[in-house]
């Protein structure tokens, strides 16, 4: 099966310290994968290399499928001035779609996030719950098929978790995600597969069953030990 998108040797310096070292993986069409790692793994470099924010030092990105990506970028910063409907309408204007097509995205994200009732409310007096869903409805206006995501569920209560996690389940459907998170509850509701980071290299990749069956069945000591790169397996 080609993949949507493809990894090879990845590698990124800052000064003499790497903070990705020969990163290999791929993405399927309609999976979820999780990437983890403990603070400063590497994560938020990876993911700004393949939304081009940053250059590679080494390695060669390869996406297999046309189409803008989708990006929701840590801490995901908001026009605080703007209502949630200029926001989103801001955002769509840097795609490449049309009057029709800005509209439609609109109007889907908002039902989708459950932002309708605030689609006239300034950024500026919304609860942090309330941002984030704009800023994840903003990274799903395109028709994308490859979302990346960085921590998607940060500052929601466990209502809206759920539902946000419910949306991006369903999401699969005709997209590709990738989800940069700390939280295992997260991964385990919703990924199929799971990469893990430690201190900049890829010390696992594979199904999430494998990676606890790796720590008899306990997903969070399996974790621990693979980002703390005491242990390095590959299934």
């Amino acid at each position: 099966m080609t993949p949507i998108l493809s990894v090879r040797g990845l590698s990124k310096r800052f000064s003499a310290k790497p903070a990705l070292n020969d990163v290999s993986f791929d993405l399927y069409k309609g999976e979820i994968v999780a990437l983890l790692g403990l603070n400063g793994a590497g994560k938020s470099t990876a993911l700004s290399v393949l939304t081009g924010k940053l250059l590679a030092d080494e390695g060669e990105v390869s996406f297999y499928e046309s189409g803008i990506i989708g990006f929701l970028p840590e801490g995901a910063p908001l026009f605080e001035d703007l209502s949630v409907i200029e926001q989103l309408k801001t955002l769509a204007g840097l795609y490449d779609l049309s009057r029709a097509e800005r509209t439609d995205a609109i109007e889907r994200v908002l039902t989708d996030f459950e932002l309708s009732t605030v689609r006239k409310t300034a950024i500026s007096a919304l609860s942090k719950g309330f941002r984030r869903r704009v800023a994840l409805a903003g990274a799903f206006l395109p028709k994308a098929p490859l979302l990346l995501l960085d921590e998607p569920t940060d500052g929601l209560d466990p209502a809206q978790r759920d539902r946000v996690l419910d949306q991006l389940r369903k999401s699969r459907e005709d997209r590709t995600l990738l989800v940069s998170t700390h939280s295992l509850e997260d991964v385990a509701a919703i990924c199929d597969r799971v990469l893990i980071l430690t201190r900049g290299t890829l010390a696992f990749e594979g199904t999430l069953e494998a990676l606890r069956q790796s720590a008899n069945g306990d997903l969070k000591q399996a974790f621990l030990t693979l980002a703390d790169g005491t242990e390095e397996i590959t299934r």
